[in-house]
């Protein structure tokens, strides 16, 4: 009894540790698909579908997105960071192309553009741009190569590695700013919808949060408009809760009442305990042991059976970090924010699969505190039902 109670204490204590790690570690995995563009959030507006696929189309959850609402956002006392840019797919008789417009004063965007240039260089001016390798390879251009996009030509200057943001916002080619707004301002199609009259706008607000800030970053956005479409570490949350059991509602309420089956165990196994142990507890007390020292003595066999409980539980959950560390998860990125046509099948084939082993690693102080914690717990009903051993007292005999 004693071996069994000892193994189901390290298992519960493994089982409950896993289960703070990996909570713990919830924003980390859920943020991953952001990682490849060094953001925590991005913000599109509301947007709608144009009568005709002709020129400059916004993706149809992108509407305009005016420079005071960026200045608004740019604000909220969370943001560490911003930078927003003009995405836009580009129907014409040749080929179709996705657009990315960077503002270039802002370093987010630029940033990660200069890290994955594989050939040329980084110019992004009115007459040039970047393109994507897999969209270069696609329609057989290279540096130094004219692109054409409406009325406007451009020289490619540099090619960039595929699939450079990890198909959120999946542009294959990036220009400077004002160059696609232009472009956008002459789209027929958009005006009827949004009537801009020529002003300035993007469509994609990107948030870098402060690193301490803890909160619901939708929450706090949709707080200025409903019509903003947040996605976040909390887009993804809920399908990884679906994939680890572990954390789930339902695996929470198990947790608890195992927990509870496993106090009523081991509390049993205590009166049992003393129960068996009445005549030596007698024998003790007729030696001239008192009470309290006889409880001392059964507290610290008690403290010693835990401990060992404890260290092997420590021992399993080692073992299971690096278990759960080869898991792989999937997150899937929405359409919204991977936005390609529809009704183009080889353009909207793209993989929004996201895949990562989970990212958690031995958290010392959880074990620490977890450990004190059972101490704590198990050691009390000791104590509580140690008070009992007062009522068993020597029984004299005659000769």
């Amino acid at each position: 009894k004693t071996i069994l109670m000892v193994l189901s204490i390290a298992v519960y204590f493994l089982l409950v540790s896993l289960m703070i790690t990996v909570g713990r570690n919830m924003n980390a995995i859920a943020t991953l698909p952001f990682k490849a563009i060094g953001v925590d959030a991005v913000v599109q507006k509301t947007g709608q579908i144009p009568e005709q696929m002709v020129g400059a189309i916004y993706p149809h959850s992108n509407g305009p997105i005016y420079p005071e609402e960026v200045k608004t956002l740019s604000k909220l006392d969370f943001v560490e960071k911003t930078d927003s840019g003009l995405y836009f797919w580009y129907f014409d008789q040749s080929y179709f192309k996705d657009v990315f417009g960077v503002q270039l004063d802002n370093t987010l965007f630029s940033d990660i553009l200069k890290n994955n240039l594989e050939a040329g260089d980084y110019v992004l001016d009115k007459k040039n741009v970047l393109i994507t390798k897999d969209f270069a390879q696609k329609i057989s251009l290279s540096t130094g190569n004219s692109l054409k996009i409406g009325q406007n030509v451009f020289t490619v200057s540099g090619v960039l590695r595929s699939n450079l943001t990890g198909n959120i916002i999946p542009a294959a080619i990036y220009m400077n700013y004002d160059s696609a707004l232009q472009i956008a301002q002459q789209s027929t199609e958009m005006e009827k919808l949004f009537h801009t009259d020529n002003k300035s706008f993007v469509n994609v607000v990107l948030l870098k949060i402060k690193p301490l800030w803890k909160g619901d970053v939708q929450k706090a956005v949709n707080s200025i408009s409903k019509d903003y479409l947040v996605f976040s570490e909390k887009t993804f949350s809920s399908k990884l809760i679906d994939q680890i059991k572990l954390i789930s509602s339902f695996g929470q309420i198990a947790f608890l009442i195992l927990g509870i089956l496993l106090l009523i165990a081991y509390g049993f196994l205590v009166f049992y305990s003393i129960k068996t142990r009445e005549r030596e507890i007698a024998i003790l007390r007729m030696i001239g042991w008192s009470a309290k020292k006889v409880q001392k003595q059964f507290l610290s066999e008690s403290f010693v059976l835990v401990t060992f409980a404890l260290l092997l539980g420590n021992v399993f959950v080692s073992l299971g970090i690096y278990i759960i560390s080869r898991i792989k998860i999937i997150m899937e990125i929405p359409w919204e924010i991977s936005a390609k046509p529809h009704f183009l099948p080889q353009e909207n084939s793209i993989n929004r699969a996201v895949t990562s082993n989970i990212p958690v690693s031995h958290d010392w102080l959880v074990l620490l505190l977890c450990s004190l914690a059972f101490i704590a717990i198990l050691v009390t009903i000791n104590y509580l039902l140690f008070k009992r051993i007062k009522n068993i007292k020597p029984e004299l005999r005659n000769g």
